[in-house]
């Protein structure tokens, strides 16, 4: 039994949380155990704020939800230790769990939307961890939950109360489920992946209000996430994880100053950076103009305009402007990196290129004809690879199916030829051609993207239209979808935009950059001017929100002395809280 200390842990201080050999193991239909997480050490003490990093699969979700007993099902769970807020985690019966759920730990989901009621107003939500956690009446519970939405940083906190989780922002949610996970005074919050699926400018905003939550209540915070600019900023201690074990955990200053473990140092090597001379507009230097006469523009918008009708009510339909007089053009042979935030009509636009949607007015010109026009270019010679490849692969077709559907009937190729370009297609993308035979659920994350671009490439297209292609997946898995569109680039003279809303990842692919706001295009230039030297106060709040991946430059990090000494008083987790 382990019961040294973590390094670099508070001493003379007991944690919040505390695993010793902690394992999860599932039985195997066919005999024997598979290890979900294997002899795993963990302390979180109050008034700091922990990261478990790794990447999928690695294991850190499973070490978080095991606090909750939130396991699959038949899961096994041993730990030589597992205390927290002073009770045995190993000995709690069905009552136990249900008091300890809320009480003393809460949790942040990485998708609001998914993790919130849809048919329950937002204090409806909030007011049944207040009855059944604290035992408020009717009118402490609303206004105890307008102080909690007040707290989280939101406008209007009691006209929030009547409204449903569909009416709100991706950041408004995410702030309500933290105050969901701080209506019962825990003593920790778990974070996984709270900011995953947000726009930077408001990832940024929710993890200042994750650290000042912190500071405030003295609440020991669990983080789990694969970003390490995440980590770096707002960390005090973190813990690495790969395969369902710990492989190294320390100071977060130390452990990025001077990794231990190799795998540690691969993760932090392969965060993207955009050189700090590039982000001082004092020492940027403009790069030298293009030369406008060098030809036609592959890619050509002329005053796009885009309305999108929307069904009202009684009174009748609203009409929402998604692209504003949009110009803009693209130079075959060169990457145009598309910014903003969600709203912004990134994906508007992208659905007006590749022929899915039609301007209002106008024009959209591909190689000098009209995209929508009598003569219209030709459709094929644009492809898209959209965020989410497992929602865009039929799940019923094989891969050599699907990689190949797009050649058509046209081509009229047999069985044996589309088995070959399906091979010759797959190997292009970095994958082993066994793997036409597989289906897509079959397939990691990145795999799956990279059948994607197989698909699209398999009609040799001339524009390649990549929308948010990585930002669903792991950071070392962003590296090679990133350097492999690179390599096509070359490899196939393909002309590419690249949608994000990570400016880090678009400032690594991009020759040109356009800012969009709200429909309107407020900068477009070459990467390191916008960067450098950005025209527009929309640009810099983007740049500005762009974490840092060096933990000595965060912008949230508090000193120690200034955290509250208490944390909730921990009670018998036998006893309930009374109901009123």
């Amino acid at each position: 039994m382990s019961t040294q200390a973590i390094p670099n842990s508070p001493a003379g201080k007991e944690p919040v949380l505390r695993y010793r050999n902690a394992s999860v193991v599932l039985p195997r239909p066919r005999g024997g155990d598979l290890p979900l997480i294997r002899g795993v050490d963990l302390d979180v003490y109050r008034n700091e704020i922990v990261a478990l990093v790794g990447e999928s699969g690695s294991g850190k979700t499973m070490t978080a939800l095991s606090t909750l007993r939130l396991l699959p099902q038949n899961a096994r769970f041993s730990a030589d230790e597992a205390v927290l807020n002073g009770h045995d985690l190993r000995s709690l019966n069905a009552r136990g769990w249900r008091a300890l759920r809320g009480s003393h730990v809460g949790i942040v989901f990485q998708e609001p939307l998914s993790s919130l009621n849809p048919v329950l107003t937002i204090g409806d939500q909030i007011g049944e961890v207040l009855y059944h956690k604290r035992g408020l009446s009717r009118r402490q519970r609303r206004a105890e939950a307008t102080d909690l939405l007040a707290r989280m940083g939101l406008a209007r906190p009691a006209q929030l109360l009547d409204e449903y989780p569909f009416q709100l922002s991706g950041g408004m949610r995410q702030r309500v489920m933290l105050a969901i996970a701080m209506a019962g005074e825990p003593a920790l919050l778990i974070a996984d992946e709270p900011t995953t699926a947000l726009d930077n400018s408001v990832q940024a905003q929710v993890l200042e209000l994750i650290v000042s939550t912190a500071a405030d209540t003295g609440v020991g915070v669990l983080m789990i996430t694969h970003d390490l600019s995440v980590v770096a900023q707002v960390a005090d201690r973190v813990a690495v994880m790969r395969h369902g074990e710990m492989v190294e955990t320390g100071d977060v200053r130390e452990v990025f100053r001077a990794p231990k473990a190799a795998y540690t140092r691969h993760l932090i090597d392969l965060a993207p950076r955009i050189p700090a001379v590039v982000r001082d507009p004092a020492t940027a230097q403009t790069p030298p103009a293009a030369d406008a006469a060098a030809g036609t523009p592959l890619l050509e918008l002329r005053n796009v305009t885009k309305h999108y009708v929307q069904p009202g009510n009684f009174w009748g339909s609203r009409t929402t402007l998604a692209l504003d007089n949009v110009s803009l053009s693209l130079a075959e042979g060169k990457t145009l990196g598309l910014v903003g935030e969600s709203g912004s009509g990134k994906s508007s636009l992208a659905r007006i290129i590749i022929g899915l949607s039609k301007p209002d007015s106008g024009a959209v010109l591909f190689d000098g004809r009209d995209l929508f026009g009598p003569e219209q270019a030709r459709r094929s010679d644009v492809q898209i690879v959209f965020q989410d490849p497992l929602s865009s692969l039929n799940p019923r077709m094989r891969i050599v199916d699907i990689v190949t559907e797009p050649l058509g009937e046209k081509q009229r190729l047999t069985r044996d030829q589309r088995r070959h370009e399906a091979e010759t297609l797959l190997e292009t993308v970095g994958l082993p051609r066994h793997m036409i035979s597989r289906f897509p659920h079959e397939l990691s994350g990145g795999q799956r993207q990279r059948v994607g671009i197989a698909r699209a490439l398999s009609v040799r297209p001339r524009l390649l239209i990549c929308d948010e292609p990585v930002s669903a997946l792991d950071v070392s898995v962003q590296a090679e979808i990133i350097a492999l569109l690179q390599r096509l680039r070359e490899e196939f003279r393909l002309t590419t935009i690249f949608i994000a809303h990570g400016l880090d990842s678009v400032y690594a692919v991009s020759d040109d950059i356009v800012v969009l706001e709200k429909g309107r295009v407020v900068e477009h230039g070459h990467r390191d001017t916008v960067f450098g030297s950005p025209q527009h106060p929309y640009t810099r709040k983007l740049i500005d929100a762009i974490l840092d991946s060096d933990p000595d430059n965060s912008r949230f990090k508090r000193d120690k002395a200034d955290y509250p000494q208490a944390a909730r008083v921990s009670t018998q987790l036998e006893q309930t809280s009374p109901i009123i």
